[in-house]
C-alpha cells in the first residue's frame, strides 16, 4: 500500500514537472479550425441571400471545417481553390471544397467550376 502511494505521488510530480517545462508552440506551429469554404467567398456566390438559419448551418457544419496552420489561413484568406491551395493535402481540400459548394447549392461561375473539376480529376487520376 505504501509503495502504491509513493508511486502515485512520484507520477503526480512528474506530470506537474512535464506540464511546467513544456514549450509553447511557435506561431508557425499554430493550428486552428477554420472553414473549408470561407463565408466571405460563399457570400460572393449567393450565401449573402441566405436566411440566418441557413448561414448558421453553414458556419457550424462539421463537413465545412478543417484544421489549418496559421500561415495557410493567412495565405488563403477568403480565396477559393482557383487562387489558393494548401501546401499539403490539396486533393482532399479540393474534394471537400467542392462537396460543400454542392451541398449548399452555391451559384458557381461555370468556367470556375469546370476548372475546379479538372483539378480534382487530376488529383484522382495521378494516384491510380
Amino acid at each position: 500500500m505504501k509503495d502504491t502511494k509513493l508511486a502515485l505521488f512520484i507520477a503526480a510530480i512528474l506530470i506537474v514537472l512535464a506540464a511546467a517545462t513544456r514549450e509553447e508552440p511557435s506561431a508557425s506551429e499554430s493550428w486552428a479550425t477554420t472553414r473549408v469554404v470561407p463565408l466571405a467567398f460563399a457570400e460572393e456566390l449567393g450565401a449573402d441571400q441566405w436566411p440566418p438559419s441557413m448561414k448558421n448551418r453553414f458556419l457550424n457544419d462539421t463537413e465545412n471545417q478543417i484544421r489549418m496552420s496559421q500561415p495557410d489561413r493567412v495565405m488563403r484568406d477568403d480565396r477559393g481553390p482557383d487562387e489558393w491551395l494548401p501546401s499539403s493535402g490539396q486533393c482532399d481540400y479540393m474534394g471537400r471544397f467542392m462537396a460543400v459548394m454542392e451541398r449548399y447549392q452555391l451559384h458557381h461561375r461555370e468556367p470556375q467550376w469546370r476548372g475546379w473539376q479538372t483539378k480534382r480529376q487530376r488529383c484522382y487520376t495521378q494516384f491510380q
